[in-house]
């Protein structure tokens, strides 16, 4: 098993530093501690309502800044919400992180869920489905060396030059969401499925319905995202937590049902703490997985 550090790009306030601070300390923590990769999460613009989402610092060019900082490491969306964005902006700025980072992003993305942010940008919230199909072949079209031509509903090219290509052909697409929708899309169309914070059984589920559901091409990688809290028993629900014993063991279920890369999302009071969370994982839970 494969073990990706979230970036703490969410938090309203830092107790301890400020966010700059907080990502750079977090990754450098990271790639010394031997995670194999860094990630980032996604929302634009928020309602009042929803002012939480609201402060999250944008993924890419977060992820750009680090990419001489933490020279060894993959560089993954957990994840970027596609349909509300333009498809060949971000097929562009894709290709131009893979290209800096010599081909070491990962570009998971996923439908959203806040109507009023799909509202705010200017994008189709009820087809967001169909929307998010259309952009992953949209982008993979424009990676292809040539470009090729593409006549869809919603994006429409012919002939285009696009360059810079990525440094491998393409930038590995996985698919977040823990629908039937999102494990089909990801049968269909992803180079992994990555569901968040996704109960036992319906991940064994999920991972049958995929495996099940592949034509023609390998099972896609079976990842998750999952909030971890170590030393704090039942914390918050939806949170992997307790002893090192009790994570680790918690986690081997997941690996037993199919897990093959798990992105720690570790639930945190500020810089200190994470950096202690991260590193207690690596001590106490990672070699057990490793086994």
């Amino acid at each position: 098993m494969r073990f990706g550090a979230f970036l703490p790009t969410y938090w309203t306030e830092y107790p301890d530093c400020d966010v700059r601070s907080a990502v750079l300390g977090a990754a450098r923590a990271a790639e010394a501690l031997g995670y194999d990769s860094v990630w980032a999460n996604d929302h634009v613009i928020a309602p009042r309502s929803q002012a939480g989402v609201g402060h999250i610092i944008e993924p890419l060019i977060t992820l750009t800044s680090l990419v001489e900082v933490v020279p060894r490491m993959r560089l993954g969306t957990s994840v970027l919400v596609l349909p509300q964005r333009n498809a060949v902006v971000v097929a562009k700025q894709a290709a131009a992180l893979d290209v800096l980072s010599r081909g070491r992003l990962i570009l998971g993305v996923g439908v959203g869920w806040l109507e009023e942010e799909f509202r705010l940008l200017g994008a189709d919230f009820e087809r967001r489905g169909a929307v998010m199909d259309e952009v992953i072949t949209a982008m993979r079209a424009l990676w292809r060396e040539p470009s090729e031509s593409v006549q869809g509903s919603f994006y429409g090219f012919s002939d285009p030059v696009f360059e810079p290509k990525p440094v491998h052909g393409s930038v590995p697409v996985w698919i977040g969401g823990n629908t039937p929708a999102a494990v089909r899309r990801a049968a269909l169309l992803g180079d992994a499925w990555i569901p968040f914070c996704i109960g036992l059984e319906a991940f064994r589920e999920g991972v049958e319905r995929l495996r099940s559901s592949v034509r023609g091409r390998d099972t896609p990688t079976i990842a998750a995202h999952m909030r971890i809290r170590l030393g704090d028993a039942g914390r918050d629900e939806g949170v992997i937590s307790g002893s090192g014993d009790d994570v680790a063991s918690a986690l081997a279920r997941y690996r037993e049902a199919g897990l093959e890369y798990l992105v720690c999302d570790f639930v945190a009071d500020g810089l200190a703490d994470l950096l202690g969370q991260m590193a207690l994982f690596r001590r106490e839970v990672a070699p057990r997985l490793r086994e």
